[in-house]
């Protein structure tokens, strides 16, 4: 004997559907007053009038010195290269700054963050060497030279 197999009928926009109704139980949380600048036909009224639409919330304006950078693909390359630069941290490291660069950028920037640096081997620990001396030095008062490319001149 066969099974009984439900069939769903296949269904198109134009054929009549059956009305769904929803029935608010006590208070309503839609605020009436803000029905007329909702409305849409409002909205487009508006934007006939002055051109601009008033209810799209705008993104706050961010300033700073970007005379540097000297074009919109110089910009990206540097956002690439920060981007890739950063992914060759370890990802224990990357995690600590959300494997966000910006974040990175802005720890490595902060001179009282070095001993931390140290930590994560970003900085080597070296002794405070002193500087040899270049062959710029001037020749001091007993009239010898002070480096061995100078003696050998």
């Amino acid at each position: 004997m066969k099974k009984l197999e439900k069939v769903i009928p296949f269904r198109t926009a134009y054929e009549p559907h059956k009305p769904c109704f929803f029935h608010t139980e006590g208070e309503s949380l839609t605020q009436q007053h803000f029905q007329e600048e909702c409305d849409i036909i409002n909205i487009i009224k508006r934007h006939d009038r002055n051109g601009i639409i008033e209810h799209v919330h705008r993104g706050q304006a961010r300033y700073g010195d970007f005379s540097e950078v000297t074009d919109y693909r110089e910009a990206l390359d540097l956002v690439k290269n920060a981007q890739e630069e950063f992914m060759t941290i370890p990802s224990d490291i990357r995690k600590q700054f959300d494997n966000n660069p910006g974040k990175f950028y802005e720890f490595v920037s902060n001179p009282d963050n070095k001993d931390e640096l140290k930590k994560m081997g970003f900085i080597e620990e070296t002794p405070e060497a002193v500087a040899p001396s270049s062959a710029t030095d001037p020749i001091p008062e007993s009239g010898e030279p002070s480096t061995a490319q100078e003696r050998s001149e």
